[in-house]
């Protein structure tokens, strides 16, 4: 099933929030808890999720002790949002 483009927003929203809760789990867990189909589309999202933080100079990052993804420098990274100079 393909998702369109407000579906996509709302599962990357959905990803930020957890990932700004520390509350991951393994990536195994994570795209499970995301409703995806596997670690491959749960780390593609990821991927793209990357692009917004590196606007903000923050990083996601994954803590293997803690099993989580995190936001580095913590907090640094509260939402994504759509600049206009894109357009």
């Amino acid at each position: 099933m393909r998702m369109n483009f407000i579906e996509k927003y709302d599962k990357l929203a959905w990803i930020a929030y957890f990932i700004r809760q520390e509350k991951t789990g393994s990536p195994k867990e994570f795209a499970k808890k995301c409703n995806l189909d596997c670690e491959k589309t749960l780390l593609r999202q990821i991927d793209i999720l990357r692009q917004f933080t590196a606007r903000e100079d923050a990083e996601i990052r994954y803590d293997k002790d803690r099993k989580t993804y995190y936001f580095d420098p913590h907090g640094k990274f509260t939402d994504f949002k759509f600049k206009e100079d894109n357009w």
